[in-house]
C-alpha cells in the first residue's frame, strides 16, 4: 500500500490578515505535522510514507496534479486549515480522479476544530479528530490487515452511502514524547527558510501544542496545552545539527510558558555542547531580561512577540496582560542584549475607529525599533469570540462559514476584516502603509546591510522585497473570496 501525505497548493485560500499572494517570499515552512506523521509510519509500521510538498515549490493546481502522477495514491492524508478548504477540495478531487478507490483522510487543526464540516466534504473517506500519529498508524495496519475502521478512537468515517461514524474521542497524554521526531533528510530542508534566519541552512521544530491564553482573536487549538521533555526536545535538535542545519526556528504558539522552563532548556543546550542559533515566539508579558540574556547565552538569536496593538486599549481588547510601556521596555532589553526582535501586530481592530487611530498604533510601532514587524489586518476567524460578536453586530451572517465549510468552491463571501469603522479597501491601503513605512526607512534598510552574513540571506531579503511590491499591487478584489 503506497502512503502519501499531501500539503496542497495555497493559490484559492481565502485572504484572511495579509495577502497570501506575498507570503511565499516571507517564508517557507516545513510541513512539520506531515514530516512528523511520516516518522511515526514508519517506525512503526512495515510501510514508507511520502510527504508531497506543493507548497515549497509555488506549485499552481495544474503544476500540482502533474505531479500527482507520480504517486500511487492508495492511501492520501491531506494537511487541512480552514482558510485554505478551496485548496483543500481541489486536491481532494484530484486524487479521486487519479484513484477512484483510494482512502482520504483529513488531518490538521480544521477537521479537529469543525469534525462536523470536514467529514462532509466532497471525496472525504476519514477525518483525524486530534493528535494523528497514533491514529494513523492504527488505521494503516487495520487497512494492511482487511479490517474495519470502526472503532479506532479519534477518527471519524464515511461509509459508500455517505453514512457517517463518529468513533470514539482518543484520549490526549499531556507529554508529547511519544511523537517521532522526524528524519529531515528525508525532505528538501535546504529549501525551506524562515523570516529573519541568519543561517544558511534553517529548520522549525515544535516543543509543545495548544496554548494556555485564549485572546479573543485566536483561531489556535485551545485544549489542553502539552508539551514535550526538554531532552527529548535536544535529541531533536542533535539530529538537525548532524545535517548541518545550524538554525532553528521553534514555530509553537507560546515556546516560553515561563521563564523558568526557558532556563532549563539553556541549561541541557550548554550540557550536551550543541551549537546552532534559534528563535521563539512568546509575548511580551512574563518576558523577564534575565530570560533574554540566557537564551541569547545558549544560541538564541530572535524573539518573536505576540505585540498585536501599540494602543493601551488595543492591548486591553486583546487580553495582552501588558501595556505599551512594559512593549518597549522587553524590546529595549532585545536591543541590549543583542537580541533580534520581531513585533507581530494587527490593524484595523474594534477598538481603531478612524485612519488615524490605525496609523497612531503604526508610529508607535515604529517607536518600539523591532528589527522585523510582521503587519496583519485584524480578522474574525471563526469559531473566535472576535467572529460571534461581528456576527451579533451585524457587520456579516452568522453562517457564512458554516456555507464555505460545507462546499468550499461555493464561492461564499466570508469577512476577512472588521468592517465596522473603516472599509476593506481603507484597511488594505493601511496595510501597504504600514509596510511602506516600516521596512523602506533608511534605518532598516541600513540595519539590513549591515548585517548580511551570507548570499543565502541576500537571496532572502530580495524575496521578501518582491513580496513586498507585489502587496502594492493588491486590490481588494484579490481579498474578498476565495474563487
Amino acid at each position: 500500500m503506497s502512503i502519501t501525505l499531501i500539503n496542497p497548493p495555497e493559490k484559492r485560500r481565502v485572504w484572511a490578515g495579509i495577502a497570501e499572494s506575498m507570503s511565499y517570499g516571507v517564508y517557507c515552512f516545513p510541513p512539520l505535522a506531515l514530516m512528523y506523521l511520516q516518522a511515526s509510519i514508519e517506525k512503526r509500521t512495515a510501510h514508507r510514507a511520502e510527504v508531497y510538498d506543493a507548497i515549497v515549490d509555488d506549485m499552481d493546481h495544474p503544476e500540482f496534479e502533474k505531479q500527482l502522477d507520480r504517486y500511487d495514491l492508495d492511501f492520501v492524508g491531506i494537511s487541512t486549515y480552514t482558510h485554505s478548504l478551496p485548496d483543500v477540495q481541489l486536491t481532494i478531487d484530484a486524487v479521486r480522479k487519479r484513484n477512484p478507490n483510494a482512502h482520504i483522510s483529513l488531518g490538521g487543526p480544521h477537521p479537529i476544530m469543525f469534525p462536523e464540516y470536514a467529514i462532509q466534504l466532497r471525496g472525504v473517506d476519514s477525518i483525524c479528530t486530534g493528535d494523528g500519529d497514533d491514529v494513523i498508524v492504527d488505521m494503516i495496519k487495520a487497512l494492511d490487515d482487511g479490517k474495519s475502521l470502526e472503532g479506532i478512537a479519534g477518527l471519524w468515517l464515511k461509509s459508500k452511502d455517505g453514512q457517517i461514524v463518529k468513533n470514539a474521542a482518543r484520549k490526549e497524554t499531556k507529554s508529547l514524547d511519544w511523537q517521532v521526531w522526524p528524519d529531515r533528510s528525508r525532505t528538501r530542508f535546504r529549501d525551506y527558510w524562515v523570516p529573519g534566519a541568519k543561517q544558511p541552512m534553517v529548520t522549525t521544530a515544535i516543543t509543545s501544542k495548544g496554548c494556555p491564553h485564549s485572546c479573543p482573536f485566536c483561531f489556535t487549538y485551545k485544549k489542553q496545552y502539552r508539551m514535550r521533555d526538554i531532552d527529548n526536545i535536544l535529541d531533536e535538535m542533535e539530529h538537525c545539527v548532524s545535517l548541518g542545519i545550524t538554525e532553528v526556528f521553534f514555530v509553537d504558539d507560546l515556546f516560553t510558558p515561563n521563564s523558568q522552563w526557558a532556563m532549563k532548556f539553556c541549561d541541557g543546550i550548554e550540557r550536551r555542547g550543541l551549537k546552532f542559533n534559534w528563535g521563539y515566539k512568546t509575548t511580551v508579558a512574563g518576558t523577564t531580561r534575565e530570560q533574554i540574556r540566557r537564551c541569547k547565552e545558549a544560541g538564541a538569536t530572535k524573539i518573536h512577540f505576540g505585540v498585536e496593538s501599540m494602543h493601551n486599549d488595543g492591548l486591553d481588547a486583546h487580553d495582552k496582560h501588558c501595556d505599551t510601556d512594559d512593549c518597549h521596555r522587553v524590546f529595549r532589553w532585545c536591543r541590549e542584549e543583542g537580541v533580534r526582535s520581531v513585533a507581530y501586530i494587527m490593524i484595523g481592530g474594534p477598538h481603531e475607529k478612524t485612519r488615524a487611530d490605525v496609523e497612531a498604533n503604526l508610529e508607535e510601532m515604529i517607536k518600539l525599533d523591532a528589527e522585523y514587524a510582521a503587519f496583519a489586518i485584524y480578522t474574525p476567524y471563526p469559531g473566535t469570540e472576535s467572529f460571534e460578536h461581528g456576527a451579533r453586530l451585524g457587520l456579516y451572517s452568522a453562517d457564512c462559514w458554516d456555507k464555505l465549510m460545507k462546499d468550499p468552491l461555493c464561492g461564499e463571501k466570508v469577512p476577512v476584516c472588521w468592517e465596522e469603522h473603516l472599509s476593506r479597501a481603507d484597511l488594505l491601503d493601511l496595510l501597504k502603509l504600514c509596510h511602506r513605512r516600516f521596512y523602506f526607512r533608511p534605518k532598516f534598510i541600513a540595519r539590513q546591510i549591515k548585517q548580511l552574513q551570507s548570499p543565502q540571506e541576500l537571496k532572502r531579503l530580495a524575496d521578501a522585497a518582491i513580496s513586498l511590491v507585489k502587496l502594492e499591487f493588491t486590490r481588494t478584489q484579490s481579498a474578498e473570496a476565495p474563487v
